[in-house]
């Protein structure tokens, strides 16, 4: 579930427009060449010495917020390869990397390409797709799809946002000559596509209707008005935040991964004995409540680290975030919902790989024998 929040952050590196990109969107959007500007204010001439000593400074400091893409192998490209070796994007290119360090821990985290440099222009660097590696060489694939007409530029903005560290993904589409950008953040651990609450997207809009019509519609007609982008969807995930997301800039495509969403047959997530609604994404569900003269969203998929499905378990409808394609570690997180969108139970199971290969299995955070392990397993899922 994409934690979307809205931030008060002003960003003129980006301006955000129709991206789908972990779940995921995918945010267009125009680039600034900071290093032109910075080369600019270098080169300025100006008879103030003490001026001129102010704008170097300013310079150096602006410079220190650019990520220089090295060209080469090292351990998170290393790693890369063996996730990915049987892809057809490894057969050709090489590797280049963009080393960051989202925690200040002297750990760094990367981001890893495989292409080559674009012969008309140095800056720009092509790659099909990209691999966000962390400090502990897990290795995650940030794209569902693969583009041999992205190019990435070899210098990306690094920078503090609301008390963390923000990286670009900046580039430009070659075949339809768009520019992009996306955003990333570390939180709790784990990479998050931040672009839209930066881009301040979350913040509501005027719908198409009053609230008078809103509240004479039926949850059917509701959903159907949110789907075409006339009315936008509340949501608060399962830490208390909220926002707002719409449709509008949606594809609605089912052959791209990466602008994939589909309505799907409706289900009584939260068991109250009426129907939700829901749509399926490269990340697993969206489900959504629609009553009373609104639309609201409880539970999404938020990347391959927490695809979203529902069960039937105990007679009750669960919400199960799974991360199950990260080598090291299994984890289900499960949540019962109520008539009133409150989580009313949850569980969890997971096991963790030590670096000797041996498992630690968990229930509810409490660790147990891979029997129980097993046991429980079955009993949940009945696989």
């Amino acid at each position: 579930m994409k934690k979307r929040i809205i931030l008060l952050a002003l960003i003129s590196a980006c301006t955000a427009f129709a991206l789908y990109g972990c779940g995921e969107n995918k945010k267009t959007a125009e680039t600034n060449d900071l290093k032109e500007t910075v080369s600019e204010e270098q080169n300025e001439n100006t008879e103030d010495t003490e001026g001129s000593t102010e704008k170097t400074e300013d310079s150096t400091e602006e410079m220190q917020d650019i990520v220089n893409l090295e060209k080469g192998e090292n351990e998170f490209t290393d790693a890369v390869y063996e996730y990915a070796k049987e892809l057809d994007v490894m057969k050709e290119g090489e590797f280049a990397s963009y080393r960051v360090d989202f925690d200040d821990d002297g750990n760094d985290e990367a981001f890893v390409l495989r292409g080559h440099q674009d012969d008309e222009d140095d800056t720009r660097w092509y790659s099909s797709t990209v691999w966000f590696v962390n400090e502990n060489l897990e290795v995650e694939q940030l794209f569902g799809w693969y583009d041999p007409n992205i190019t990435y530029y070899t210098e990306e903005e690094f920078k503090d946002i609301d008390g963390g560290k923000c990286f670009y993904l900046s580039g430009y589409n070659t075949f339809d000559k768009s520019p992009f950008c996306y955003m990333y953040m570390l939180k709790d651990g784990s990479l998050e596509d931040v672009t839209e609450d930066i881009n301040g997207e979350n913040e509501p809009f005027e719908a198409k209707y009053t609230q008078e019509e809103l509240n004479a519609m039926s949850p059917q007609e509701l959903f159907e008005a949110f789907c075409k982008g006339e009315v936008q969807a509340e949501f608060a995930d399962i830490d208390g935040k909220t926002g707002y997301i719409d449709t509008r800039d949606w594809g609605w495509s089912e052959d791209d991964m990466n602008d994939y969403q589909k309505v799907i047959d409706p289900y009584d997530v939260d068991n109250d004995g009426e129907l939700e609604y829901i749509i399926e994404t490269m990340y697993g569900i969206m489900c959504f409540d629609c009553k009373d003269g609104k639309v609201t969203m409880f539970a999404d998929g938020e990347g391959t680290a927490a695809f979203a499905r529902y069960i039937t378990y105990n007679n009750a409808t669960w919400v199960v975030y799974q991360d199950t394609s990260h080598e090291g570690r299994s984890t289900y997180q499960l949540y019962k919902y109520n008539g009133d969108l409150q989580i009313e139970d949850s569980m969890n199971l997971y096991w963790n790989e030590e670096e000797d290969g041996n498992r630690i299995y968990y229930y509810n955070d409490e660790e147990i024998s891979e029997d129980k392990y097993n046991t429980i397993y079955k009993d949940i899922f009945g696989e």
